[in-house]
């Protein structure tokens, strides 16, 4: 019975190891990715054909310039020239803008974080439950 109870310790080690220290390196990543894209400001912006026939979105920024960025973005090729969209404007530098509202940043890694770590946890405790059947 020492074989099985062996393996299953090695694995479950192996796992707390990977799921505890990727788990929070991930959950840390996440949180700084999020702190980073908090404070955008929304404006609105509109859907053009700029002087190369390509499609951009233009929108003004508080400083009274107008900033235009290459609409490649899944939500922008379905709006014709004209339509208005959603610009999401990077508060330190405002000719930085976005269509994809930015409170998703950092989810994925944070989820995914999150999800490690509990694996990490759960296999501590079944490390501490071996102990007490082996011995």
């Amino acid at each position: 019975m020492d074989d099985p109870i062996d393996a299953l310790s090695l694995i479950t080690e192996v796992l707390s190891w990977i799921g505890v220290v990727a788990g929070i390196v991930l959950v840390v990543a996440g949180y700084i990715r999020r702190a980073v894209f908090t404070g955008w400001q929304q404006t609105l912006g509109v859907v053009v054909i700029d002087g190369r026939g390509e499609r951009v979105y233009r929108w003004l920024g508080d400083d009274g310039v107008l900033y235009e960025a290459p609409a490649h973005d899944d939500e922008t090729q379905v709006l014709e020239p004209g339509d208005d969209v959603t610009v999401f404007v990077n508060p330190r530098d405002p000719s930085v803008g976005r269509v994809e509202d930015p409170s998703h940043e950092g989810r994925a890694l944070r989820t995914t974080g999150w999800i490690l770590l509990g694996l990490g946890v759960v296999a501590i405790v079944v490390q501490f439950a071996l102990l007490f059947v082996a011995g």
